[in-house]
């Protein structure tokens, strides 16, 4: 593997993998030392494997490389009392994949201490046990990068006061901790289906990893009747989603919107077992938002044409939604969902309550939402000018170039 795109995928994969097992030899006072190691293993390994092939098992290359840097640190600032059994790592990774998701998924639960905020969890969670940047987790919240710093700041002071982990298995304090787990998992499939990265407008693998580790989650039996309700409601959403993944970017590497993707490509086996965990989310008695995200994809998944779709049954989903959670990238959804069924005025007035939304300001699918509907009003003009804001506030070329198009195409 010489391709530098694809070793840059294989250390976003093995990120999660070496962080958490540094992690767990040792011990969390030691993140900030661990992360270190592991970044810096990844770049020896990034200009190695440039020149010559990598090894048989690049994991284990790595975290030998990681764990060899941070033991090796930690003799030389003499903080050490007692250096970790030099077979302790090798044990670990020996571990089966599954046993893999385990271990990342124990450590989601531990880090999400009570001290700290639900967002400083989810943050902390992304950044050392998905791989994701804090420019990547800043743009996933809507919020300046400053502000993801001072959370894993305050995250990684508290875990190194805690000084170990400790595996919850209560229940109370699981169902308080799987918020902010699922939160995460939400968000780092969020990152792959539609997310920020400059070269890559999709990363279905992931989407592929959220949807395995809240899979293994759902079957923990030590987790309370209602929050395997939620789970399956999320799982359902990610099948729904990431059934599309294969249709939403055409051979030019445009982005497609819905109305234009090829719905004899979505995998139907996805979209079926996303209606199964539906099913198995509607046993409780408590809506929650992924009932809510996850009835309105079901609702494109099932339906034939953009035509044939129930718009009705979309939008009073989503307002029970911004009921429930009236954050302005949901308003925005359902100001798109009102173009189809009360027709443009509304749909722009809705889009321009939210213009002083400050996290929408650099946010390209409000400049390009609000260009879509000018364009179907024939007010070109000002379509224009915010189809140019959308190109200004493009994350990648896959964005650029579908609102460069349809800048192109205003009037035809």
């Amino acid at each position: 593997m010489t391709d530098r795109d694809g070793l840059e995928q294989l250390f976003r994969r093995e990120w999660a993998y070496l962080v958490a097992t540094l992690t767990r030899v040792l011990g969390p006072s030691q993140i900030s030392l661990v992360e270190d190691a592991v970044h810096e293993a990844l770049m020896t390994a990034l200009h190695a494997w440039q020149l010559a092939p990598p090894p048989e098992d690049p994991r284990a290359w790595l975290l030998a490389t990681a764990k060899n840097r941070a033991i090796d640190k930690i003799r030389r600032d003499r903080r050490l009392v007692a250096l970790p059994r030099d077979d302790a790592a090798e044990e670990l990774a020996t571990d089966s994949e599954a046993e893999d998701a385990e271990s990342q998924l124990a450590m989601m639960l531990s880090i999400c201490d009570e001290r700290l905020s639900q967002e400083t969890h989810v943050t902390l969670i992304l950044r050392l046990l998905c791989g994701l940047s804090p420019v990547e987790i800043a743009r996933a919240f809507l919020v300046d990068v400053a502000v993801i710093d001072r959370r894993l700041h305050r995250g990684k002071a508290r875990l190194r006061e805690l000084g170990r982990l400790h595996d919850v298995r209560d229940r109370a304090q699981l169902s308080a901790r799987l918020p902010s787990v699922m939160q995460a998992l939400y968000l780092l499939f969020s990152e792959g289906y539609q997310g920020s990265d400059p070269d890559n407008a999709l990363q279905p693998g992931l989407c592929a990893e959220a949807l395995r580790l809240a899979s293994l989650l759902a079957q923990s039996s030590s987790l309370e009747a209602t929050d395997r309700i939620e789970l399956h409601a999320l799982l359902a959403l990610f099948c729904f989603q990431a059934a599309r993944l294969g249709t939403r970017i055409d051979q030019e590497g445009v982005l497609l919107p819905l109305a234009e993707q090829d719905r004899a490509g979505w995998d139907r086996a996805l979209i079926e077992q996303g209606v199964k965990y539906l099913s198995r989310a509607a046993s409780g008695t408590r809506m929650t938002r992924w009932h809510l995200e996850a009835g309105i994809a079901c609702e494109h998944a099932l339906a034939p044409t953009t035509d044939a779709t129930n718009w009705q049954r979309i939008v009073e989903l989503y307002d029970d939604l911004v009921r429930l959670l009236p954050n302005p990238v949901i308003k925005l959804n359902r100001a798109l969902a009102l173009a189809e069924l009360r027709g443009l005025t509304a749909a722009r007035h809705a889009l321009e309550e939210l213009a002083g939304e400050r996290s929408l300001a650099n946010y390209p699918f409000y400049w390009s939402a609000r260009a879509d509907l000018e364009s179907r009003a024939e007010k070109f003009t000002i379509a224009e000018q915010y189809y140019r804001r959308a190109i200004q506030a493009a994350r990648n070329p896959a964005e650029r170039i579908a609102y460069q198009r349809k800048l192109r195409l205003l009037g035809n």
